[in-house]
């Protein structure tokens, strides 16, 4: 699980962990986790499973794409947290990290899956973000659909089309409007500026377009 090897972002470094700390409603938990051992340090961290593994669950299934994927996808997140939990220094937002580790398994999992044999089908929609130049702040962006999208989730094709295109499209559009992130919270789980963040949201927004128009969905 390679990319869940990371921790907390740069941009945050320097920040009084205190602060961050009073703002975190599980810093608590966890400061008890990396405090304690045995019984209590497993008390401690149930209460933190609890916390967040619906959250856990429903990013790696939305970008996964299936239950199957999604259970080992999140059983690998939660063992990565349990084994970096001492390391996590309150540079950020406790759900940040847990949201970054969470992202990273499901796509993990979602690039194994399409390494495998299949024929030659590639099931992914728009370039990998990392590798395009539209990821500059000045770049132009089309309305963000945000209450069509919302609308519109439940309904199959919406579904598919998370499953199917890059994943860490998949992984931005869930997070913006099924786990209701910022802009700021997004680029806080993504390590990544302000502008950035937008650049690829312009560029999952027209991944999901693409995908629904080739299916006969509804534009949106």
């Amino acid at each position: 699980m390679s990319n869940s090897e990371n921790l907390e972002p740069e941009s945050s470094r320097g920040r009084p962990s205190e602060v961050l700390a009073l703002n975190d409603p599980a810093a608590a938990i966890v400061k008890r986790c990396q405090t304690t051992s045995g019984s209590d340090f497993a008390e401690a961290y149930h209460e933190l499973f609890v916390l967040f593994q619906d959250r856990v669950f429903t990013v790696c299934f939305r970008v996964t794409g299936n239950r199957d994927d999604a259970l080992d996808a999140s059983q690998e997140a939660m063992v990565a947290i349990l084994r970096r939990i001492q390391g996590f220094e309150f540079r950020s937002k406790f759900s940040s990290w847990v949201y970054r580790i969470a992202v990273n398994a499901a796509i993990d999992i979602r690039r194994r899956r399409m390494d495998a044999p299949r024929g030659g089908v590639r099931t992914l929609l728009g370039a990998d973000p990392e590798e395009d130049v539209a990821e500059r702040s000045d770049a132009r962006y089309q309305p963000e659909p945000s209450a069509e999208l919302v609308r519109t989730e439940s309904r199959e094709a919406v579904r598919e089309a998370l499953a199917r295109i890059n994943p860490k499209f998949s992984a931005l559009l869930v997070l913006r409007y099924i786990e209701g992130l910022s802009y700021e919270e997004i680029a806080e789980v993504q390590e990544c500026n302000l502008g950035t963040v937008k650049s690829r949201m312009h560029r999952a927004h027209s991944a999901l377009r693409t995908f629904l128009e080739g299916v006969g969905a509804q534009d949106i």
